[in-house]
């Protein structure tokens, strides 16, 4: 896990500082290449920032179980995407709400001879600022807080008959579901394509007001766990980002 975020952190800021520096020596080549580069005004060449009414942002992510001890060791990541829109009240403040759909697995390197897997979906409103980088202000950081309502189902789950261990049958379906609060704080870095289009990495940190149990689930019955709640649902996701602007804004004295 340290590995992968360290790797992680170091692309995320190795990405920033190149751009950076790919800004700077644009800075002191432009003289020499006026006459022989085509006008590249709209990817924000010219160092304004643009503003917009509302944007369409897309992240595809990985999730790491955190958090809670037996949670970790009992699920893999397989994928989340979300889909968020948010309206601007004043230059780069915005509000917003998001919408997201994920997986994890239980697999033979987690528990032998046991295939499962859990769904979340979220629906959650959200406040967040973006801030521009560089000297032709063709980066983005962005920062948000989503708070909203989750609703998590479990498929594949088994428990052994008592009668004849060597049958198994469904959970209960009461214990195959639940529905909790929660709040995800988010942080993305855009590379602008364009003055309203960018692609980046995006961090997210899940926190659902629910603890996993994994005896409610009968996973005792397949691995030893300890007995006792071990703490919240987390997870901590990486991946890709894409935004878009609509209807571009001015205000007083730009």
């Amino acid at each position: 896990m340290k590995i992968r975020l360290f790797a992680f952190f170091f692309l995320f800021f190795s990405l920033f500082s190149f751009s950076s520096k790919a800004q700077n020596g644009d800075d002191e080549n432009d003289a020499d290449d006026e006459n022989e580069h085509l006008d590249l005004g709209s990817l924000n060449n010219d160092g304004k920032i643009h503003h917009y009414v509302f944007d369409i942002r897309v992240n595809a992510t990985v999730p790491k179980p955190m958090g809670n001890k037996a949670y970790r060791r009992s699920f893999l990541g397989v994928y989340e995407a979300s889909l968020a829109t948010n309206v601007y009240l004043y230059k780069g403040i915005f509000i917003g709400a998001s919408a997201k759909n994920g997986m994890l697995k239980i697999t033979e390197n987690k528990i032998p001879n046991y295939n499962a897997q859990m769904e979340i979906d979220n629906v959650a409103g959200k406040l967040g600022g973006d801030l521009y980088l560089g000297e032709r202000k063709r980066i983005i950081f962005s920062a948000a807080l989503a708070i909203g309502q989750n609703w998590t189902h479990y498929y594949s789950f088994v428990r052994k008959d008592t009668k004849d261990p060597s049958k198994v049958l469904s959970i209960p379906l009461d214990n195959a579901r639940f529905n909790t609060f929660f709040y995800e704080p988010e942080i993305n870095l855009y590379f602008l394509v364009d003055n309203n289009m960018g692609i980046g990495a995006t961090i997210t940190y899940s926190l659902y007001n629910h603890t996993f149990d994994p005896f409610e689930l009968y996973l005792n019955q397949w691995a030893p766990f300890d007995p006792g709640p071990t703490g919240n649902t987390s997870n901590l996701s990486f991946g890709l980002g894409f935004y878009y602007n609509f209807l571009e804004k001015k205000y007083k004295g730009e």
